[in-house]
């Protein structure tokens, strides 16, 4: 008997048998395939369901107080359990062809799309520590940049997969058969009330079914009722199954069955309506179809309190009306352009109806910048800003006994540090370290290396992005505003609230004091021109429709060095990434920009964001350097090979100032750097800052370095969306704009958010605190908030309801290893009163109610309607 089973295994002989029945007779191989079949897509369907469920749990096993994941738990699975039941309905034998052709059209396209989600979302989560948001996924297969970036993770997801379809071709039978148990004690209750109809109804002589099957076996039939009679192996041919077990089931058994289904039945019916349990309790297949946007975004009225100066209020007004602005329209300043257009006419952010903005522009300037940019010596002929892809604050620079030195020694026995690792740590970001004045605690003479110990200008120690998605960063940075609360690049398409820098200078350049083709060595009266650079492509997520929108149309990206027409083609460099070329294929288009403009007597505004230190850290011919240990574990291979692209990124800064040293424009121009979001690698194993609130994604670099300011360094919070108004006013401090321009660029400047970094930073006026907002990638999840009254404080937001509350004080968790979690805002302030102290509870009360009139008033600003329609759609 055991080797005829045996022999039965031989998929072989199984497929060979399967083609002599399609030869014979198609419907008869449908039969014979179905027969076996429907087990294995049965049991591929149970574990991608149980398994998607028990990885869903895992991820916010915290979210939730043990009590009530202990208590409620159990109802998360009744969804997943309910599914599973009527799939194996599907799944047992059907005395009508017709009908189990039907239940195969179901369960197998059904089955196959279950694992691969259940892959996918398994495979992201290791990849990424975060699940799939399933509702997002549909954006994705119009982008071939993003389909790109998925394909990344595909090894993963075949391996995946793989396992499921593996484990699922051995356990088919036996769950097959033990479900088919279950459904048989389920149903008795169903199968005596039948009888007793059937009882009442007078017998009549039934026709034969013309697509009833020809016979239906004894043994047939006991399988269709629980299977106890299958074999227990999967490829078993039809109709050959094990002698059938007569008799009912053992009081016990059904016991062991009733009990457990009628307490789940119980507990899920007593259950609590509570969006938190809502969410866990999703099933995979329902999970991309439910709807978690709410009509209020955030749910603060747990915490009730007096907010009735944020009530009604609005920072939306008629523009101000200036005599300098041309009559003709202006990119940017569709406001003013529509003013006399429109009725009621268009409305713009105002700074003094803002109920939140805190202005320091009326306090004096830093006192060591004062005598620099009051003597004259401080010119700003051109300014360059670049954008530095996935830079941590905590790596410009890196710097010794901090976090980061202390994980790469974790990395090594005895977490002892070689000294050639330390020594190539030691010169891996000096060019970081020179322009931020830090000390990286190396002992570096810089007097000697550099001539001077730094390189002058101001510093953010405390630095955070207005966006972690770097396309809302750029947003944020370019056009001092906070990016749009919404999934993904959609600010291109709808309306940015205040002129990006480029549209500012472009306003400059109307004015009586700018002059396009003069000869005149008065470098103030040159106009701007804007340029854009990146060594990536720029087809991702429509960033070449968000270029122009933020007044760029000078661009140089990956397809425009592939054009054959271009300057300097081809590209001297393999490409790095699933994105495009190293950054220093760039080299020659930043002296061809400077060159340029000194020639045609313009001023260079020049855009660069670097994509070298994005996932995956390519370098060209893939030279890496040792400097963490042990990386055959993925974590520290990876975290190697992003520290090698920080190293790369900081010989191209070192490489750039050489640059406008060659072209003698090194005293005249402003450096600013800022970061686009961090990253949580070295903390979390975090390869993107996707859904991932760590403080890692948010802690930036931000600087201003110019070699006649003195060295400031800025321990206040500050953020990207100070950039621009801080900008304007070193151009007009510094008296490096005519006239007529600094006039505008005053007014101008009034009328942004953010402080000026170049003034002492107001934390509180009058009991209000300076609230600094950051749009978690992607956009429409979760919204972090901070103080700079107090900050060690973070609170970050759910916007949906399948993510949760979260807080850390940085003050007594740095890294945030321990952060208080919780789907409701009223069990995580219970949490924080027994934890911390009513203070803390006090501050996290005003951040939920500050947030959730700003998400609102975010909207209006932005003249979006998406979220009220209540989809999202990314368009092409």
């Amino acid at each position: 008997m055991i080797k005829m089973k045996l022999v039965n295994l031989n998929p072989a002989r199984c497929c060979l048998a399967a083609l002599v029945r399609l030869r014979a007779s198609p419907l008869e191989f449908f039969d014979y395939c179905w027969d076996f079949t429907r087990r294995y897509f049965f049991a591929l369907t149970l574990i991608a369901l149980f398994g998607a469920k028990l990885l869903h749990l895992y991820a916010h096993i915290h979210s939730l107080p043990p009590s009530k994941f202990l208590l409620w738990g159990v109802t998360f699975f009744f969804q997943d359990v309910v599914l599973v039941l009527l799939v194996r309905i599907l799944t047992q034998k059907q005395p009508w062809r017709s009908v189990a052709a039907i239940s195969a059209l179901i369960v197998v396209p059904f089955s196959l799309i279950m694992s691969g989600m259940t892959a996918a979302n398994t495979s992201f989560y290791v990849f990424t520590g975060a699940e799939i948001h399933w509702r997002q996924a549909t954006t994705f297969h119009h982008d071939a940049a993003a389909m790109r970036t998925l394909l990344t993770g595909l090894t993963g997801f075949l391996i995946v997969e793989g396992i499921l379809l593996t484990v699922a071709w051995f356990a088919a039978a036996p769950l097959h058969r033990a479900l088919g148990g279950i459904l048989s004690i389920l149903a008795q209750p169903f199968r005596c009330c039948a009888s007793c109809v059937r009882a009442w109804i007078p017998k009549t002589t039934s026709l034969r079914d013309p697509e009833r099957y020809d016979h239906v076996s004894e043994d047939d039939y006991l399988d269709d009722k629980s299977d106890d009679g299958s074999s227990i192996y999967l490829l078993e041919p039809y109709g050959a199954v094990a002698p059938p077990r007569h008799g009912g089931h053992s009081l016990a058994r059904r016991l062991a069955v009733w009990i457990p289904f009628v307490g789940l039945f119980l507990l899920r019916v007593v259950r609590p309506w509570d969006p938190a349990y809502m969410f866990l309790s999703e099933a995979l297949p329902v999970a991309p179809f439910l709807g978690h946007h709410r009509v209020s975004p955030v749910r603060a009225e747990g915490l009730p309190g007096d907010y009735g100066w944020l009530e009604g209020q609005t920072a939306l007004e008629r523009p101000p009306q200036w005599s300098w602005l041309p009559k003709k329209p202006l990119a940017g300043f569709e406001d003013w352009n529509h003013s006399d257009k429109f009725h009621p006419p268009p409305l713009h952010y105002d700074p003094n109806r803002d109920p939140l903005h805190i202005s320091n522009l009326r306090s004096p300037l830093l006192d060591p910048l004062h005598d620099a940019l009051s003597g004259g010596n401080v010119n700003i002929k051109h300014v360059i800003l670049l954008k530095l892809e996935s830079t941590r604050g905590d790596v410009f620079p890196l710097k010794n006994g901090t976090f980061m030195w202390d994980r790469i020694a974790e990395s090594y026995p005895d977490q002892n540090i070689p000294k050639d690792v330390r020594k190539r740590i030691a010169n891996l970001t000096r060019t970081a370290e020179w322009l931020t004045g830090f000390d990286a605690g190396f002992k570096h003479d810089m007097v000697k290396d550099y001539g001077r110990r730094s390189y002058g200008g101001l510093s953010a120690s405390n630095a955070f992005t207005t966006g972690t998605y770097t396309l809302k960063s750029l947003v944020g940075t370019l056009c001092g505003v906070t990016p749009l609360v919404a999934d993904f690049n959609r600010e291109y398409e709808n309306h940015i609230y205040q002129p990006c820098m480029p549209h500012v200078l472009a306003a400059l350049n109307q004015l009586p004091d700018v002059r396009a083709n003069n000869t005149s060595t008065d470098y103030r009266t040159w106009p701007w021109h804007s340029v854009w650079m990146q060594s990536v492509t720029d087809s991702y997520d429509n960033q070449d429709k968000l270029t122009p929108k933020l007044g760029y149309f000078d661009v140089v990206t990956k397809e425009s060095m592939e054009n054959p027409k271009a300057k300097h083609y081809p590209v001297k460099e393999k490409e790095v990434n699933y994105y495009g070329y190293p950054d220093k294929v760039l080299g020659d288009y930043v002296r061809d920009a400077i060159d340029a403009a000194e020639k045609n007597h313009t001023r260079l505004f020049l855009t660069h964001l670097t994509g070298t230190t994005h996932h995956h850290w390519g370098l060209p011919n893939d030279t890496y350097e040792s400097i963490v240990g042990s990386t055959s574990s993925g974590h520290n291979n990876d975290l190697n090979r992003y520290l090698n692209t920080i190293g790369y990124i900081d010989e191209w800064l070192e490489e750039i100032l050489g640059i406008l040293n060659e072209k003698t424009i090194i005293n005249e121009t402003l450096l600013v750097m800022a970061g686009d979001h961090g990253l949580s690698l070295p903390n979390d194993g975090g390869v993107t800052p996707y859904d991932n609130p760590h403080v890692g994604s948010f802690h930036v670099p931000l600087l201003f370095a110019h070699p006649h300011l003195p060295q400031v360094e800025v321990t206040t919070p500050v953020i990207s969306q100070q950039i621009l108004p801080t900008i304007l006013d070193l151009l007009i401090q510094s008296h490096s704009l005519g006239p007529d321009s600094s006039h505008a660029a005053q007014d101008l400047l009034s009328m942004y958010e953010g402080q000026s970094m170049i003034r002492p930073q107001i934390t509180e006026k009058d009991g209000r605190q300076n609230w600094q907002f950051t749009v978690m990638n992607t956009g429409g999840s979760w919204l972090a908030v901070r103080s700079a009254a107090h900050p060690s404080y973070r609170l970050v937001i759910p916007l949906v309801d399948d993510v949760e509350w979260r807080f850390t004080d940085l003050a007594q968790d740095p890294i945030e290893l321990h952060p208080v979690k919780d789907f409701n805002l009223v069990d995580l302030a219970k949490t924080l009163e027994a934890d911390y102290n009513p203070e803390v509870v006090d501050w996290v009360r005003d951040a939920a109610h500050v947030a959730e009139w700003w998400v609102t008033e975010n909207w209006m600003r932005y003249r979006y309607r998406g979220r009220g329609k209540g989809k999202e759609k990314k368009k092409d």
